[in-house]
């Protein structure tokens, strides 16, 4: 097949090749569909191998290509087919990579990291370690009168008036614009996807919300989470309830990467990730 603008229609098809086989937060249609309107994500299918491409400033660039089968020899076979066309590949996970070494020259990416946390750490804080956390979340019990509710259609405009707000001061970020765009997207379609979050109110007002849905049986990844900072303690209210209202079915819960952000990156370790899910680049 020619290459296809990458839309809603085409999940189930996408769904078909990355379903419950990735922990990586990456590879998965409601990550890529948040990213397809700024960095014009199309995709094609061909001998069984899923190729999915995007362009950033100006540069075109190749997920991992994802074989049905999963059969080595075909994924290496589209990767040597690729790389012939000189173009970036992102996002290569670990359990590729083991075979993939032998063939090709793999870049280690730390900024494209995976942080991934046990589902009952984040839920409960228990413990010393997360002392701070648990002092954040007791001030703004104390401080503030909030409600906690999922997500659904009765409050996603809010959630949407919410984003672009908070978007505001941070226009001169590309990334948060473009980010921006991608959350109206998975909001216009936050049920076909599969979503699920919550939002924390005060006084009725939106201060916080987060969203993500399950990858595999055992592992949850977060794929947006907002808080107002003039609230202290709304992420770490929101992190918490969605973690436990949420997804009590997982074991782990995956909270993507930090970007390559110094302050994003201290506050995902501050929160005690079992591990980190590595990636690669060719």
């Amino acid at each position: 097949m020619d290459w296809k603008k990458l839309e809603l229609e085409d999940r189930n098809i996408i769904q078909e090749y990355l379903d419950g086989k990735f922990e990586t937060s990456d590879l998965n249609f409601s990550n890529i569909f948040l990213w397809s309107i700024s960095e014009d994500m199309q995709y094609r299918i061909m001998d069984d191998i899923l190729y999915i491409k995007g362009s950033y400033e100006g540069n075109d660039y190749y997920f991992c290509p994802v074989s049905k089968e999963d059969r080595k020899d075909s994924i290496i076979e589209a990767i040597k087919k690729i790389k012939k066309e000189n173009k970036e590949i992102v996002f290569i996970p670990e359990k590729y990579a083991e075979f993939l070494q032998r063939d090709v020259q793999l870049i280690e990416k730390r900024s494209s990291f995976d942080y991934v946390y046990l589902q009952e750490d984040l839920a409960e804080l228990k413990g010393r370690k997360f002392s701070s956390k648990k002092n954040k979340i007791n001030k703004f019990i104390r401080t503030y009168s909030y409600t906690y509710e999922k997500i659904s259609k009765l409050n996603i405009e809010e959630i949407r008036i919410f984003q672009r707000e908070w978007t505001k001061n941070r226009k001169q970020d590309k990334i948060i614009i473009s980010e921006t765009m991608g959350i109206e997207a998975l909001l216009d379609n936050y049920e076909a996807l599969g979503l699920r979050g919550g939002i924390i109110r005060v006084e009725g007002e939106i201060v916080a919300y987060a969203f993500g849905e399950k990858l595999t049986e055992n592992m949850a990844v977060i794929h947006i989470e907002k808080g107002n900072n003039e609230y202290q303690g709304s992420y770490q209210m929101i992190n918490k309830y969605v973690a436990k209202e949420e997804f009590f079915d997982v074991k782990y819960i995956n909270r993507e990467d930090d970007f390559g952000s110094e302050g994003l990156r201290e506050a995902k370790l501050s929160y005690q990730p079992i591990i980190l899910l590595k990636k690669y680049n060719i």
